[in-house]
């Protein structure tokens, strides 16, 4: 009996081994090497104030960033509490789901915001990631243009539109302004928040 006791644990003992180093490789080999860790190390860098990890896991291209960063740094906006707490900041965040296609991943992302007035505000953006020579990152342009209203609450957008239309009384300031986005109009029909947005403000 002690023979066949022994014998049952050594296999037990193998078959946790063998599960253990199963799991070990997939974390190491695949899920590292996956969106879901890249969104997850980036909320996690953004909320330790790590500009260095957040620049790591960041994609900043795109032609529309120009028109992004005249309100303020749009990678603070996507994370609410990184570097400034004026549109709230976050208390909790929740991956729901994820799909990729090719290079290009989709996270439907949960998010519980204290607003600076000490209340809570919910928003569910969506988060885009590419895939680049040093991994997936988070497309900065693709998922602040494409989920505007959820991260810039409706108050703020009317300071915004306010402070744009004082800049733009100016009839050469509109004229240039204009000018500008007419060479974008491809690009911002991707996003009807951010057309809408501009629309309000009068520059398309």
């Amino acid at each position: 009996m002690r023979r066949l006791a022994g014998r049952v644990l050594g296999l037990i003992v193998a078959l946790l081994l063998i599960v253990g180093a199963g799991v070990v490789a997939w974390y190491f080999l695949i899920y590292t090497k996956s969106p879901g860790y890249a969104l997850n190390q980036f909320f996690a860098a953004a909320k330790a104030n790590d500009a260095e990890r957040v620049n790591r896991y960041t994609d900043k291209s795109g032609p529309l960033m120009l028109l992004l960063t005249q309100f303020g740094d749009p990678v603070q906006v996507l994370y609410p509490g990184y570097g400034r707490t004026d549109i709230g900041k976050v208390e909790k965040v929740e991956l729901n789901s994820i799909t990729v296609e090719g290079d290009t991943a989709k996270a439907l992302v949960t998010m519980e915001i204290s607003t600076p007035q000490g209340g809570r505000r919910t928003i569910r953006p969506t988060y885009v990631l590419r895939k680049t020579d040093e991994g997936w990152k988070v497309a900065v342009e693709a998922t602040l243009a494409g989920s505007f209203n959820e991260f810039i609450p409706s108050a703020v957008q009317q300071m915004m539109i306010q402070q744009a239309r004082r800049y733009l009384a100016n009839p050469g300031v509109a004229q240039m302004a204009q000018m500008q986005l007419q060479g974008l109009r491809a690009e911002i029909e991707k996003y009807p928040q951010l057309r809408d947005f501009l629309r309000k403000i009068g520059l398309y």
